[in-house]
């Protein structure tokens, strides 16, 4: 009688080790995928218009993921990513053509932004270009 009492009490100490086991990945996993969310909300501060400073240019954003620039009086289309400190800027357009994303720094301060488009980056001169928002 006493083996199956000691075997009960193994059987119980295993299940709730599995029990713990399970928890603790599930929290992590929250916790993970909260954090990942986290830095993908900074694209809010770009939604909308932007002019250049330097030169006739308006780029439009309106999406997590997606921006219009003007040329030549019609709307082109871009798609971007952001990170804490970078833009990947990759072209969707109405051309057709395949053009692979390139990463420049920006900074965002208010309605003020600033993007580095060198050393190239299809649709855009290849400088330090500011904006202000429309």
């Amino acid at each position: 009688m006493l083996w199956l009492f000691n075997n009960k009490s193994s059987i119980m100490k295993k299940g709730f080790a599995i029990y713990f086991s399970l928890l603790l990945v599930i929290g992590l996993t929250i916790i993970m995928s909260s954090c990942k969310k986290s830095n993908n909300s900074d694209y809010r501060e770009l939604l909308g218009s932007w002019i250049s400073t330097d030169f006739a240019d308006t780029i439009e954003f309106t999406s997590d993921h997606d921006f219009y620039k003007m040329f030549s009086g019609v709307k082109d289309h871009f798609d971007y990513s952001l990170s804490s400190d970078s833009i990947t800027v990759g072209y969707n357009g109405m051309l057709y053509i395949l053009v692979k994303p390139s990463n420049h720094s920006y900074h965002l301060n208010g309605d003020k932004m600033t993007i580095d488009f060198r050393p190239q980056c299809y649709g855009f001169r290849p400088q330090e270009t500011n904006f202000i928002r429309k």
